[in-house]
């Protein structure tokens, strides 16, 4: 695949993707407004709380998700067809069986939720059970399609599947909203999510059917032994960076609901939410990169691999340093705005959330190469020794600061760990570079991104109107002062130019068009 095959791919990917995202965003965005305006913050808590348990429970899947992308990249771009469909019957197996395991263990943690979520009101605790029985349908569904899902990923065809998760998120939270307004009923809001993902997979299931249509030709074609080897020494070192990433993501809920309760969980959830918007459409950018720089790790030389990463590395950082400014500056008055002073947390608290937000996504670039490298087994044990720091430091500081530690602790796990670990495994065995040169150009983001926030916060710290017109300068300053710093920094370097020659490559192919 030639390099204008490659742009073409990530920007078609790119472009629907974002347009798929802001449209869920919104759609999502009101969908939540009406939700707590109709039910109680309890449900929310409950819908957190729920959503990480289910989290832990796809530890049966041992990130095998990971191996099956990487064991297609080089057969796709070889157009390996027999090889493609033996992989996608081996892995469909797979899934079937975790699917299975995942069902018999969730349902076991049924006779445990009176225990997990204590003194609920009354008519959460009548529903308890059933809400939860749709929330494990939710995460068993899902297996049964994602093997034939990620093929288009893979291919760098996942536009495809933007587009028809978008049109799907949109009817369903039409009817979610129409039932919350008229019924005011948490289970009938999940009953017709659950109806709506299963069509939107099933969906999506035919299209794959329709693009590759050597599947059905080869349906029965199995993987050699060599191959179930490799990828099953893969999936074990998985396994572990799975379980590690789960103790850590998805364990700050149970914690504080044991410490703090379900209301505070729910008010951590509206701000999850929010930067769950902003992580969600950089998350787009970089899946929509993954098929084209596997595709460069396969075909191109260390140079030219090496010249990606540091563009990629500089976007990332762009893309997630503006928004860690955009939501240390505005997501307090954006929540009193929307729903109320009564739902904002404390300024430290979301320094600490956008801290996380920060380090996490600029391990954006760093993860998409680890993947498409295959190493798989650099750094496993690490990840374990990151959920072990993170669950001690919870407990500890959870009892001392409440949320405010659980978040410190997060921080500090991943800072003692795979912050600094995975870059050196990338850079060193990868790309063949010394990682002393990322870590130069780690902390002068660090400290441009902190110039700005100072400048920022000094000026709207004057600011003499009312909130709303406050907000507003705000934006507007967000906008202006990072993205201008990091133009004068960074115009004339390589990594700035290589993103301006793409954008004149698009001019001119437009033009030409015409």
């Amino acid at each position: 695949m030639n390099i204008e095959s490659r742009i073409n791919n990530s920007i078609k990917n790119i472009s629907f993707g974002l347009l798929a995202q802001v449209i869920q965003m919104l759609f999502g965005f009101i969908t939540r407004t009406v939700f707590i305006k109709y039910l109680s913050v309890e449900y929310l808590g409950v819908n957190g709380l729920f959503t990480n348990i289910l989290a832990l429970l796809s530890l049966t899947e041992m990130g095998i998700s990971s191996v099956l992308l990487f064991s297609l990249y080089k057969s796709l771009a070889e157009k390996e067809e027999r090889k493609i469909a033996s992989l996608i019957n081996f892995f469909k197996e797979i899934y079937c069986k975790i699917a299975v395991i995942v069902a018999v263990i969730g349902l076991l943690l049924m006779f445990f939720l009176n225990d997990i979520v204590q003194n609920p009101s009354v008519p959460l605790a009548r529903d308890l059970n059933i809400i939860y029985l749709l929330f494990l349908f939710n995460t068993v569904s899902s297996y049964f399609f994602y093997y034939k899902i990620s093929l288009f990923n893979a291919d760098q065809n996942g536009y495809i599947i933007s587009i028809c998760n978008a049109l799907v998120f949109v009817v369903q939270n039409i009817v979610q909203i129409i039932l919350l307004v008229f019924f005011k009923n948490f289970i009938l809001y999940l009953i017709v999510q659950s109806v709506f993902q299963l069509s939107g997979n099933l969906a999506i299931s035919l299209l794959i059917n329709k693009y590759y249509p050597f599947l059905k030709k080869y349906k029965n074609e199995k993987v050699d032994e060599n191959t179930k080897k490799n990828i099953f020494s893969s999936v074990k070192s998985t396994a572990l960076v799975k379980i590690g990433g789960l103790l850590v993501n998805s364990t700050d809920n149970l914690i504080l609901n044991y410490f703090s309760g379900l209301a505070m969980v729910g008010l951590l959830s509206n701000y999850n939410l929010l930067i769950g918007l902003a992580s969600g459409l950089i998350v787009q950018v970089f899946s929509s990169l993954t098929g084209s720089i596997a595709n460069v790790n396969v075909t191109e030389d260390i140079k030219k691999r090496t010249s990606i990463f540091n563009s990629i590395n500089f976007a990332n950082f762009w893309l997630y340093g503006f928004f860690s400014i955009c939501i240390l500056v505005l997501i307090n008055d954006f929540i009193t705005i929307w729903i109320g002073t009564k739902f904002i947390l404390s300024i430290p608290v979301v320094i600490a959330l956008t801290f996380n937000f920060y380090m996490y996504g600029m391990q954006n670039a760093v993860w998409t190469y680890k993947s498409t490298f295959g190493f798989f087994k650099e750094g496993q044990y690490l990840v374990i020794l990151t959920a072990i720091i993170n669950l001690v430091l919870s407990f500890v500081l959870g009892k001392q600061l409440g949320l405010l530690g659980i978040l410190i602790a997060t921080a500090l796990a991943r800072l003692m760990t795979n912050a600094w670990y995975d870059p050196y495994i990338v850079l060193k065995l990868g790309l063949n570079k010394k990682p002393i040169e990322y870590l130069k150009k780690y902390l002068l983001y660090l400290v441009i991104l902190t110039i700005s926030y100072l400048i920022i916060n000094c000026i709207t710290n004057y600011l003499p109107f009312e909130m709303k017109v406050n907000f507003g300068i705000k934006i507007i300053l967000c906008l202006i002062v990072p993205n201008l710093f990091i133009y004068l920094f960074f115009k004339s370097s390589e990594e700035f130019r290589y993103f301006k020659s793409i954008l004149f490559l698009l001019i001119i192919k437009k033009n030409k068009k015409r």
